[in-house]
């Protein structure tokens, strides 16, 4: 009995520290962001608002989990995530948030207010809708490694000088990162004040695609 005991403490063990791992806010938000492809330490820092040498020690520890893997170009080193299990896993952690944070939706209100919006258009709705033009806001790169289908590559900062691409008969629908990206709503603000009648979607292409799977 006391092996049995034994053992269960160890699983739980390991359950927790991988749980301690990723317990950390900038931690979070660098899953997150190298969910859409993979990034040096520089652009990492650079997101998240830490110095270079708080996020290597951040992706050092994400690494020493298994969490997030690495590749040379190079002088250069990239991380990503180990596997799309790490995405679900903060996915989850991230949805179970919202059901139980009313501060953290209240938060998300207040963005949106911010920038004076109407609220994000729903996934199934794109795919139901035949007057959707949808534009995908991230970096080229980001694009290249994957996006939604049908979806046009304009990056927001070429944006002002593209929208004669844009068609202005159709609901034009933005999307970046995911639901903590402000890049999509950046876009909205640019499209609307040209004219275009303009929204966004909220989640990212691996939600996307989770829900088709």
């Amino acid at each position: 009995m006391r092996h049995k005991r034994a053992l269960k403490n160890s699983i739980y063990s390991e359950i927790s520290r991988v749980a301690k791992a990723i317990s950390n806010p900038n931690r979070l938000e660098i899953l997150d962001f190298i969910a859409n492809g993979a990034k040096s330490v520089e652009d990492i820092a650079l997101q998240t608002g830490i110095s270079i040498a708080n996020a290597s020690q951040h992706l050092q520890t994400l690494k020493k989990e298994r969490l997030v893997k690495i590749a040379k170009k190079g002088n250069r080193v990239f991380y990503s995530l180990v596997s799309v299990e790490v995405y679900t896993a903060w996915k989850s952690l991230r949805d179970l948030t919202f059901s139980v944070s009313p501060h953290l939706e209240k938060i998300m209100a207040e963005i949106r207010k911010s920038f004076d919006y109407e609220k994000p258009i729903a996934l199934s709705e794109i795919r139901e809708r035949n007057d959707i033009y949808l534009l995908d806001v991230r970096p080229l790169e980001e694009y290249e490694k994957n996006h939604i289908p049908n979806a046009t590559s304009i990056p927001l900062e070429e944006l002002s000088k593209r929208l004669g691409e844009i068609p202005k008969d159709k609901l034009v629908v933005t999307y970046c990162r995911g639901r903590f990206c402000l890049i999509a709503d950046e876009a909205v603000k640019v499209l609307q004040a040209n004219g275009y009648h303009a929204q966004k979607i909220a989640e990212s292409v691996l939600d996307y695609q989770m829900t088709i799977e």
